[in-house]
């Protein structure tokens, strides 16, 4: 995220720089970080958001993929002892043990935000919350209920792992250059119990992907290559229904009866 940095955003990596001061104000009042917070910062950019939030933290590490943006945040590591980055593709990257635990937060490209939402939702038990800014039609599938044209998988995950909150919209226009589409600020929090155990959450996963791969199928067509006994499961659950008719906890349930957790 930067202020016009006087460098050209490339397309390959999705980049559009906030440049509005006031928008910069205001995901940091949102966000509120206080002083003991250890945060991760997913495409730093060339630093707006470094430079408002290093100095009100313990530990801000930021994770970079474009090495061109070294020229703007060495500045910062140098300027600001909190501050730290790598450049790395966070895709790949894995929080290291003595980060402990952190808050995570991004301006993240478009053409990946599934992914990054995916791979944060893997470490959701090491993050405190997660905070992005993302396209606002991706914010709209989060938050979607279970029946409507948009509710996918993202939904699913997004009720099942943490509090999810679509916090507002954001114009195109604070934004250099400017993208083809809105965007909106999202809350993820991961304090409240996980009705999920470890232990099922890769069945989980499984389930959901393997149901909406085929999302205009009945259960009994869509998930059959891992129905166990459909029979018995058939007994206890109705596997006419498309996925989109499942609530996130029904998910959860047919995971339970497929794979003998319960």
């Amino acid at each position: 995220m930067g202020l016009k940095p006087d460098i050209y955003a490339l397309k390959k990596w999705g980049q559009n720089f906030i440049t509005d001061p006031a928008m910069l104000d205001k995901l940091v009042r949102t966000v509120n970080p206080q002083t003991d917070d250890i945060m991760v910062e997913i495409g730093p950019g060339s630093g707006a958001l470094p430079r408002l939030f290093a100095p009100r933290v313990k530990q801000l590490h930021a994770i970079e993929i474009d090495p061109r943006m070294g020229e703007y945040l060495e500045p910062i590591q140098n300027e600001i002892p909190s501050f730290s980055y790598e450049h790395k593709d966070f895709l790949k990257w894995s929080p290291p043990a003595e980060l402990g635990d952190f808050r995570l937060m991004g301006n993240i490209p478009y053409y990946i935000t599934s992914q990054l939402i995916l791979q944060a939702f893997e470490h959701h038990e090491r993050i405190e919350d997660v905070h992005f800014l993302m396209q606002k039609e991706v914010g709209k599938r989060l938050i979607a209920p279970h029946g409507s044209k948009v509710y996918g998988i993202l939904s699913v995950y997004a009720a099942l792992f943490a509090k999810t909150e679509y916090l507002f919209y954001i114009s195109r226009h604070v934004f250099y250059p400017i993208p083809d589409v809105d965007s909106c600020f999202v809350r993820f929090s991961f304090d409240q119990d996980n009705p999920v155990s470890a232990e099922l959450e890769p069945h989980l996963r499984q389930v959901v992907r393997t149901a909406f791969n085929q999302r205009r199928k009945t259960l009994r067509n869509s998930i059959k290559s891992i129905l166990k006994d459909k029979d018995s499961i058939e007994d206890q659950f109705d596997l006419n229904l498309r996925p989109e008719q499942l609530s996130p906890m029904d998910f959860l349930t047919l995971t339970e009866l497929i794979f003998n957790q319960n």
